[in-house]
């Protein structure tokens, strides 16, 4: 559906570098990074907005590179929204219909649905200055797809949304992408967001694509240190190879020995990525599974997160553990106390760093 073959684009002091990635037709395409990654940039150029200083931008198998954006059958909305504010709601969300030749009364009566499908139909003769911003959002949104595209590009659209309101918008992404089939591109920082909405993802750091692939493989397998930090993974641990035997291997990590899967050779350097919620945590006195990955350490801080609790350990590194609060307060866990750790070997993810590849 969209292509980048090795985009680059200069805007002042940033540039995106030799960008190369692939949209399906269908997919719920996230590209996430960190502020000023180049994110929004990336949007932009999708919708035509910027002209790359090299390489070629494909859409359904043409190159558009040089096509302006009214021909690109493309709906953006962006993180403010940018409704007009001089119009109302119903006239906002009509107004792609009437640029195309509509009279100003037919216009309306074919979004008059969309107004009730996303829930504002009752503001339909305010103005924007007088919603709410989830209000706003749902707005943007009608207004977007109103023209019938067939690509729907969002900028962090649930960034300035209180998490109730995140809650609802997330549920009409997913019912929107599911019901029109569209083919949407969704700007983020956020991981939580990429967790509940995309099929596959981009990771964008410093104007570089450092990943790229089905959502759940780049989230729970990433292939670099820096992609694995940027997501999230609370446990990253440099080591090195010690003996391998058939793909499991035995890893020195810093003084700590560990048990994985992988063929990284014999003298290696690899990096451990390990989910805190796959480490057990349980007293000291206390029977760990049956697993290789056995130590012993102390509780330095309990933070709660919400539904859930932070357990960091000093196991001869620091180590953080999630659990749920019930389950720490059960066990009696409390900092000071020790305990006992254990993960699985098939649930630590090795990066071979020379190499760059997954495992």
């Amino acid at each position: 559906m969209i292509a980048f073959d090795r985009v680059s684009l200069r805007l002042g002091s940033f540039s995106l570098k030799e960008i190369s990635l692939s949209i399906n037709r269908g997919d719920y395409y996230f590209i996430i990074g960190p502020s000023g990654a180049g994110k929004t940039v990336l949007l932009e150029a999708i919708a035509g907005l910027h002209r790359p200083d090299s390489g070629r931008i494909l859409l359904r198998g043409q190159e558009i590179t040089d096509l302006p954006p009214e021909r690109r059958g493309i709906g953006l909305v962006y993180q403010d929204y940018s409704l007009f504010p001089n119009m109302t709601v119903i006239d906002n969300v009509s107004y792609g219909l009437r640029a195309r030749g509509l009279h100003r009364h037919e216009a309306r009566e074919r979004v008059a649905g969309l107004l009730e499908r996303f829930g504002v139909e009752h503001l339909a003769y305010r103005y924007p200055g007088t919603l709410s911003g989830g209000e706003q959002q749902r707005v943007a949104l009608a207004r977007a797809i109103a023209v019938k595209p067939d690509i729907l590009l969002l900028d962090e659209p649930l960034s300035a949304l209180d998490p109730v309101t995140q809650e609802r918008f997330i549920a009409d992404l997913r019912r929107l992408h599911q019901d029109e089939g569209l083919t949407i591109v969704h700007v983020s920082h956020s991981r939580r967001e990429a967790h509940m909405l995309a099929t596959r993802m981009a990771v964008i750091i410093d104007g570089r694509l450092v990943d790229e692939g089905e959502a759940d493989v780049v989230l729970s397998a990433p292939g670099s240190r820096e992609v694995a930090a940027f997501i999230g993974v609370e446990n990253i641990l440099d080591g090195v190879v010690m003996a391998n035997d058939g793909g499991h291997a035995t890893v020195d990590a810093g003084g700590l020995r560990f048990e994985a899967l992988t063929d990284a050779a014999v003298g290696e350097e690899v990096c451990l990525c390990i989910r805190a919620d796959d480490l057990i945590v349980a007293p000291g006195d206390d029977r760990l599974p049956n697993t290789p990955n056995k130590m012993s350490g102390t509780i330095i801080q309990i933070i709660e997160n919400g539904p859930v609790t932070d357990v960091l350990v000093d196991a001869g590194m620091e180590l953080t553990a999630v659990m749920t609060r019930r389950s720490v307060r059960d066990l009696g866990l409390s900092p000071g106390v020790r305990v006992n750790i254990s993960v699985r070997e098939d649930a630590i993810h090795v990066i071979r760093s020379a190499l760059s590849a997954r495992e």
